[in-house]
């Protein structure tokens, strides 16, 4: 098979990984935006003076930050419904598996969030504002982290990019194409994440210099 067969069948595949992509950045921004809230109730919580609230909020980041995402997200899929009913509404809620695998991640995020802007707030309260404000690109990392990790939904069924990379691999029906194939996915996955990386690093550098003039 020579190179201009296999440029040509991933360019012809390549909408439809591109539509499976998608789904890894939707998955992946759901559970972001799910566990920052979260963790950032947690977080608020274990800041306050001691009580059984604060107690609780240590105890559930623990057990967040110690469970499983893949496993969790196996959890989800066989305990969670298809569809719930909104009572006092004739409506059915659907409950789609990319949103359990979005839920699963969350979990990840909550932990995470709570532990570091646990420590940012500290920081703010202590005057250290430029140390604080480090936790902006410490999430964005985080984000290139579960964006990786969103692959996972792959087994549950979600048609992110992994799992469309399968459909082509077998609608293609040549061997030869499979490291070509999931080259190609590492390659869409690189072009997204290695500038955020990037692009936090140099952000990150900027902000501690400034915290140093200071």
């Amino acid at each position: 098979m020579g190179f201009g067969e296999i440029l040509s069948t991933l360019l012809h595949w390549s909408p439809f990984l591109a539509r499976g992509f998608l789904w890894n950045i939707l998955i992946s921004s759901t559970a972001m935006a799910i566990g920052t809230l979260l963790g950032w109730g947690l977080a608020t919580l274990r800041a306050a003076p001691p009580s059984w609230l604060s107690r609780g909020s240590i105890a559930l980041t623990e057990f967040v930050r110690n469970v499983p995402t893949f496993v969790f997200q196996f959890y989800l899929v066989f305990m969670l419904p298809q569809e719930i009913a909104l009572p006092g509404l004739n409506l059915l809620l659907p409950i789609p598996s990319w949103l359990k695998a979005a839920l699963a991640l969350a979990m990840a995020v909550t932990g995470f969030v709570s532990d570091n802007l646990l420590a940012a707030i500290r920081q703010w309260r202590q005057g250290n504002r430029g140390d604080a404000l480090l936790f902006i690109p410490n999430w964005a990392n985080y984000f290139v982290i579960i964006v990786m990790a969103s692959s996972a939904a792959s087994v549950i069924g979600v048609g992110e990019l992994v799992s469309n990379c399968n459909t082509v691999v077998n609608a293609v029906g040549k061997t030869q194409m499979i490291l070509w194939v999931y080259l190609y996915a590492m390659l869409w996955f690189f072009l997204f994440c290695y500038p955020l990386v990037q692009g936090m690093r140099l952000v990150r550098h900027w902000m501690e210099r400034r915290a140093t003039d200071r």
